[in-house]
């Protein structure tokens, strides 16, 4: 696997020597590139960021395997609200919060997990709503954002998959992120070469 190239920007050449040197010390068998997360990033090359790692990657016989858009908001304009109808958590180990949504009869509807990154940025890594109550994911997400701008939080990323011909129910899911104020840094993709 091939978590990360490292070079200057702007300098496809060095990036496909780095690229091409790996990839034949492996041998001759499967090699997957920006699959998995680092500490320091999601999985994913980030295409309008390292364009040139992206040629290189394509120039040595890689191809995009999985497509996610990289999003991000700002809490910091978000006006503290109360929060008749969520419930939040810190998790035991500290690692970030739970939210749930509730009917104000206290059924569990919904909920949401985020994980602290740095001292004020957290990444939102899931929210689920009871299949019945899908027109209230704003409502949801609008509570987890207000909640984490309460608590100090500035940044919110997360990552959803990219709509393509094969999965079209996802643009729903990206204007929900984009309605609620997020907006699209980039794109990140995952690479696999064959043998």
């Amino acid at each position: 696997m091939l978590l990360w190239v490292y070079c200057k920007e702007n300098d496809q050449n060095f990036a496909q020597i780095l690229i091409s040197h790996t990839v034949a010390r492996l041998g001759q068998r499967t090699v997957h590139a920006y699959s998995a997360p680092t500490p320091l990033a999601p999985a994913g090359l980030p295409m309008r960021q390292r364009p040139d790692v992206r040629r290189a990657l394509e120039n040595c016989g890689f191809s995009v395997t999985d497509e996610w858009l990289y999003l991000h908001h700002r809490l910091d304009t978000l006006r503290p609200c109360l929060y008749a109808i969520a419930d939040v958590s810190e998790r035991p180990d500290g690692s970030g919060w739970q939210l749930y949504l509730r009917e104000r009869d206290g059924t569990h509807i919904g909920e949401a997990r985020v994980n602290a990154l740095a001292d004020d940025i957290v990444a939102l890594d899931w929210l689920a709503l009871d299949p019945s109550r899908r027109p209230l994911g704003h409502v949801l997400l609008e509570q987890c954002l207000k909640n984490l701008a309460d608590r100090g939080v500035h940044h919110v990323v997360t990552c959803l998959a990219a709509p393509d011909d094969h999965r079209p129910q996802y643009e729903e899911v990206i204007r929900l992120h984009e309605t609620a104020g997020f907006i699209v840094a980039d794109q990140l993709n995952s690479y696999t070469r064959c043998p």
